[in-house]
Order: C-alpha cells, then structure tokens, then sequence
C-alpha cells in the first residue's frame, strides 16, 4: 500500500501511532477532537499534517484511516463523517486501534459495508511505549483479503495477529484487558505487601522479573508504582471502561469472572476518584484497604 494514510485521535496514543508512522516515511494526515491536542501533535511530530475534521481528512484522498478513540460511540461517529467526506466513487478502508466492545465492532463492520465500505477492528496493547518502538501487539478481527491491504501500513506498528472475523480482535483485547487488569492489582498488592513485611519492593519487584511472576506489568506498571510516577499514560478511566465491556462479554459467554471482578472493583474506585490518572495507581487503592 502506498500514499497517505488518514489518523483520527492524536492523545498519548494516536500521537505516537503518528509520530511512528511518519518516522517511517508513511505520509500522515490527521486530525482529533479539540484543537489544543491538534496544535500538540502538530508540534511533536514533524511532517505530521493536521486538519480541522474526519471530513477534511478522508477528503485528502488517504489510502486508509486510523481511528485511535476512547470508546465504540465516538468511533461509529468519526466513521460516518469521514464516508461523508470521502471524494466521489471512493470507499473506505477504516482500521480501527481503537478498544471497543465486540458487539459493536461488529455492527460497525456490517453498517459500513452495507455501503460498499470496510472495516478492521485492530486494537492493540503495548502502549504508547509500543506504539514508538514498533513493538505493538495488533489483534486484528477482519476479512482476510481487507487485513492483507492494510498489514504493510500495521506492520511499522507492530506484529499483527489475525483473530477472526469481524468483533475477533476486540474480543482477543477483552482477555487482554482481563489479564492486564487482574495482574496489574496483583502486582500492586504484591509490592504493598513486601514493603508492609518489612522487605524493600524495589528488591523484590527484580526478584520477581526474574521468575515465573515477571510480565510486562510488573517490569512497567511495577516500577512506576515504586516511583509514584501516576501521569495519565494509562488512564484509569479507559481501563475501567474496558472492564465493563468485558463484565458484558463474560455475560454474555454465561462466564463467571471472579479475579476480574476483584480487580475491576480496585480499577473502578480508582477511576471514580480520578481518570485521567495512571492506571499504575491502584496501589494507592491497595495501600488504603484495611482487611
């Protein structure tokens, strides 16, 4: 695939998806909801073009677009007004790194190819850490023939996993979600714990990296614990948002969830009290409980 390629949604995330594709040489054309988060990706990524709407930026022609949202609601959004935009006789290729519940990626994919349009579910984990070192872990839920199409544009990104039809990949980022939200209390617990035993966590955190309890979290997440860095990478709100789409999927699958329940009870209360915070401050959470 060759050309430009579109971009909705410049925070933490989308800037980095930005900054990482135009590093590579791909030409990016993007836009987002306020204007002060336009101006910021404007000014940390060179040879980013920014506009004002997802109607100006399917109108400059791009051979896809990236949708990087907070939630299914504003993604089905932007997906209306950028076919609205879109130049006459073309269609559009809509790859969405978005997490969102299966259910609508699903129902977003049949809405827009019932008007000759396509679209991927391809929300991915690794952060905006991953996002710039190409490192991304991207669970894609497609027809083949449209991920094949978009896979060289993925790949600067990241390593792309085909999960299925349509609703495949957010369904692969649910369990991601529950795996990352029940570790990430975990790891909390933990260091609060080895600290509370008189033992220092900093030590016991490397002793853990070392062994079978050494995950992505506990080497990121665990160390800014530690530090008590708690600015909003990760915000607790989105992570409680995602909880709740996989309490529904759980539901649905007739599927008891009992560590993500304790979990999301942690990640909830977290975001209630603030989120735009780091998901890493569930500890402060932990640190509070009394048994």
């Amino acid at each position: 695939m060759s050309g430009r390629v579109g971009l909705v949604g410049l925070g933490v995330m989308g800037r980095a998806v930005a900054a990482r594709l135009t590093a590579a040489g791909v030409p990016v054309v993007a836009t987002s909801r306020t204007p002060a988060t336009r101006e910021a990706a404007a000014a940390a990524v060179p040879g980013l073009v920014v506009l004002g709407e997802p109607a100006s930026v399917a109108a400059a022609g791009p051979a896809l677009v990236l949708t990087c949202l907070p939630s299914g609601v504003e993604v089905a959004s932007v997906a209306t007004q950028l076919v609205a935009g879109l130049p006459a006789g073309r269609s559009l290729l809509l790859v969405d790194l978005s997490t969102t519940a299966p259910a609508e990626a699903a129902a977003l994919h049949e809405r827009l190819r019932a008007g000759g349009h396509r679209v991927i579910d391809a929300p991915v984990s690794g952060g905006p850490t991953g996002a710039s070192a190409g490192t991304l872990s991207i669970m894609a839920g497609a027809v083949e023939a449209d991920l094949r199409e978009a896979e060289p544009i993925l790949a600067h990104l990241g390593t792309v996993v085909h999960c299925g039809p349509p609703g495949s990949g957010q369904v692969a980022k649910a369990c991601n979600q529950l795996v990352v939200a029940s570790t990430l209390v975990a790891v909390a617990e933990a260091l609060t714990l080895a600290a509370r035993s008189g033992a220092d966590p900093a030590l016991v955190r490397a002793a853990l990296l070392g062994g079978y309890a050494a995950s992505r979290v506990l080497e990121l997440q665990g160390e800014r614990m530690l530090r008590g860095d708690f600015e909003g990478r990760g915000k607790a709100g989105l992570l409680a948002k995602d909880v709740g789409i996989i309490r529904r999927l759980a539901g649905e699958a007739a599927l008891g969830t009992p560590v993500l329940d304790a979990a999301g009870a942690i990640v909830d209360r977290l975001a209630a009290r603030d989120p735009d915070i780091d998901h890493s401050a569930v500890i402060t959470i932990i640190e509070e409980m009394v048994p």
